[in-house]
């Protein structure tokens, strides 16, 4: 290794106070010779002349000032010497990608100069590399400090704190930057600044930092990076010719790490989401040869085997979706659609295990909590319903499909007054809903006579999934108050035909994870978002 070689291994204690590398007996001169020259250090020198007086100091310490050099200048030479040396030996280290060294290194060179604003970049970097992000974030902290009129080092600060999620630091540290940039149209700069912007929702202003990216230096290292970034933004605008464009350009040559499959799904989504299934189908079997075992193109083919198309078939998107939670099983998103399908055939034990896997994964998603509560109103488990309801309503208040579910339940129960305040909350939140109003209504006339018939009337879904799935309606049609009853004991469900479809507005196509049906961003990445549209960057 690189300190072996020069003598001097960070497991030594003594190794930071090393200057040069151990060199063989009679290399350095004797310490008479080096006294006859004046080129001994200073306490070796004092000693000497201790001892040549006789062990005495002198007794005019003035004039042995005079005569010895400053010990202060030597220290500070001795202590850049030594941080120099370490600072080399870092770099060679990050040369030959041996990290570990590199940092070791590095850490031993800032012993000696904490200070040293190029020696805690170098070492940020490394800590960087070796995804250290909080020691990287600490080592800039300290460099701004040291310099707080040098926009390089907060420009690198800047890109830390976005690559742990600090976004309203990231933002202060960019406005630093960009203050302090001799050239504010630095390219690694609006790189960044247009992560933060695409981080935080503000996807014009995205847009618009990767553009002036390409157009400052049309060749950039990023450019691959870039147009892929581009390429979502476009598709999450719906702007899906300029997408299939900036995907075309790189699907033969994808960013690292994504691969060519990654790039298809994404062409394939956009062509589903226009409901071109022929030509969504044909993209995602194009990423299958490259990769037939990505878990993300067997979830989206999943997904299309459940819509109104020709390739609609549930039992294939269940053994597709089985296949990808084995695949990944860390993935929410195909436990959940799993889940539903099983639903759907009413195999509820093995639906009741899929909701089970995807909650471990991601136990605040209401979207999760509100098919959950379906699940366990099917088979007659009111109370287990109602908890599921009452949590996908904590994470999520603002979803008309589970105040209409929580609103059947209760007239389930026969409690018309609490049905009717859960109706009145999906009502105020989805003013167009047909069933929310028609609920309503029967339930003022059967308050007003209370021996109505109402099961003459056109009977009406009793839940609503907050993600509709055709195929599986048209396997299971809902249930309907008027005219089934719910199963007790876990036993099948008897249902008539329902009179529509389920009022409740969902995706064409999936989405890119489930987390973005419910919460969307984050408080924090909302605010700063709220923050550069009254100030933005420039």
């Amino acid at each position: 290794s690189v300190l072996s070689v020069l003598g001097c291994s960070p497991a030594s204690p003594r190794s930071s106070r090393c200057i040069a590398p151990s060199s063989p007996p009679g290399l350095w001169p004797s310490c008479r010779t080096a006294r006859q020259r004046g080129s001994l250090p200073c306490a070796m020198a004092k000693h000497a002349h201790q001892h040549a007086s006789g062990g005495k100091a002198p007794a005019d310490k003035a004039q042995s000032s005079q005569e010895l050099p400053d010990p202060s200048s030597l220290a500070v030479r001795l202590r850049d010497a030594n941080e120099a040396m370490w600072a080399r030996i870092g770099a060679v280290a990050e040369v030959m990608d041996d990290l570990e060294r590199a940092s070791t290194a590095y850490e031993c060179a800032l012993r000696h100069n904490p200070y040293k604003t190029s020696t805690l970049a170098a070492a940020a970097e490394v800590y960087r590399r070796r995804d250290n992000l909080g020691k990287a974030s600490d080592c800039l902290q300290r460099a701004v400090k040291v310099e707080p009129n040098n926009g390089d080092l907060w420009s690198k600060l800047a890109f830390t704190y976005l690559l742990t999620d600090d976004l309203q630091n990231a933002y202060t540290a960019y406005q630093h930057a960009l203050f302090h940039l001799p050239n504010p149209k630095d390219t690694q700069v609006w790189y960044g600044i247009g992560m933060l912007y695409e981080r935080c929702g503000s996807f014009d202003h995205a847009e618009e930092a990767f553009a002036g990216v390409l157009k400052m230096d049309p060749n950039t290292d990023k450019k691959q990076e870039i147009l892929y970034r581009l390429g979502a933004i476009y598709k999450q605008t719906q702007k899906y010719s300029q997408s299939l464009e900036c995907f075309a350009l790189i699907v033969n040559n994808p960013p690292p790490p994504r691969t060519a499959a990654d790039v298809w799904l994404h062409i394939g989504h956009i062509y589903e989401l226009q409901q071109l299934y022929d030509k969504a189908m044909e993209s995602y079997q194009n990423g299958m040869q490259d990769n037939a075992n990505n878990p993300k193109l067997l979830q989206h083919i999943a997904w299309l085997r459940l819509q109104d198309c020709p390739f609609q078939n549930v039992t294939t998107a269940i053994q597709l979706l089985t296949k990808a939670s084995e695949i990944d099983p860390s993935d929410a998103q195909s436990w959940y659609i799993l889940g539903r399908c099983q639903v759907g055939v009413r195999e509820y034990n093995k639906a009741h295990h899929a909701y089970q896997q995807a909650v471990y994964r991601d136990e605040r998603n209401p979207t999760l909590w509100c098919s959950i509560g379906i699940l366990y109103y099917k088979i007659g488990q009111y109370k287990e319903a109602l908890d599921a309801y009452s949590k996908a309503i904590r994470f999520n208040p603002f979803m008309s499909a589970v105040w209409y579910n929580l609103g059947t339940l209760y007239e389930s129960c026969k409690q018309p007054p609490d049905a009717k305040d859960a109706y009145q909350h999906a009502l105020e939140i989805d003013k167009d809903s047909v069933h929310v109003r028609e609920r309503l209504h029967r339930l003022q006339l059967a308050a007003e006579n209370p021996n109505l018939p109402l099961d003459s009337l056109p009977p009406l879904p009793a839940v609503l999934e907050p993600v509709v799935i055709r195929a599986l309606e048209h396997i299971n049609p809902l249930e309907s108050l008027a005219g089934g009853q719910v199963a007790q004991g876990g036993q099948e469900v008897k249902t008539e035909p329902t009179s529509g479809q389920a009022a409740t507005s969902a995706p064409q196509g999936l989405p890119l994870d489930l987390s973005c049906l419910a919460a969307g961003i984050s408080p924090e990445a909302a605010e700063v978002a709220r923050k550069m549209t009254a100030q933005p960057l420039s």
